[in-house]
């Protein structure tokens, strides 16, 4: 019997893919990085990690003087700084529109809920300010916890331990092809809220839903 629901965060409970995608490909212009589209949407869905391996791998391919992941990373985030400051955003303006009434039918009916992220835990306690829903959610990790986020299916195993509880008893939730191949991995049922944006792989899901109402309907509530 489900019992839990693990949430991915970043596209599932907020649709912040092309918020964070134009965030890398405004760094990358003003630099005069040129990335075709292709290639750049292998940074939807991904970690911390791999965004940072994929910023270092385009520059040191488009410039002459190399440079290390964290100096690239590190002009990044001075970039971001000075973007954000003259284009202030708020997660509450990406919220997904069903997720108030998702998570609140499922604390109702006596579901656990977690947060299961490759986001730094900085981060997903930000959105989750933002978004207010600090008071549904009884686990929150973090892919910075581990050396290796998804596709890994630790953070997975590690929200399982955080729960209490068997894969068989929980449900994960996600939407890119590294989320759902770590949540099958460790062996939980999983739903991909479907997204044609980022030619993410969501045939290993054991369900496509449209929204996130349907988590209620698949759980027959």
């Amino acid at each position: 019997m489900i019992q839990a629901v693990i949430f991915d965060m970043d596209g599932v409970l907020i649709d912040s893919e092309p918020l964070y995608l134009g965030w890398f490909r405004k760094f990358l212009e003003a630099y005069e990085i040129d990335v075709p589209d292709e290639e750049f949407h292998h940074l939807a869905g991904c970690s911390a990690k791999m965004e940072e391996q994929l910023l270092e791998k385009w520059w040191n391919t488009s410039k002459k003087e190399s440079k290390t992941e964290k100096e690239v990373s590190d002009l990044f985030d001075e970039f971001y700084e000075e973007y954000i400051e003259k284009h202030p955003y708020s997660y509450a303006e990406i919220k997904d529109k069903d997720i108030d009434f998702v998570l609140k039918t499922l604390k109702d009916n006596g579901y656990q809920v977690a947060i299961a992220s490759s986001s730094s835990m900085k981060v997903i306690r930000q959105v989750m300010n933002e978004i207010d829903i600090e008071s549904y959610v009884d686990v929150i990790v973090s892919g910075e916890m581990f050396k290796e986020s998804k596709p890994n299916p630790e953070i997975y195993c590690f929200t399982l331990k955080k729960l209490g509880l068997e894969a068989a008893e929980c449900i994960a939730i996600e939407d890119s092809t590294y989320g759902i191949q770590a949540a099958k991995r460790a062996g939980i049922m999983t739903l991909a809220k479907k997204d044609e944006r980022f030619h993410y792989d969501q045939s290993l899901a054991d369900e496509v839903i449209e929204d996130l109402s349907q988590i209620i309907k698949f759980l027959k509530m």
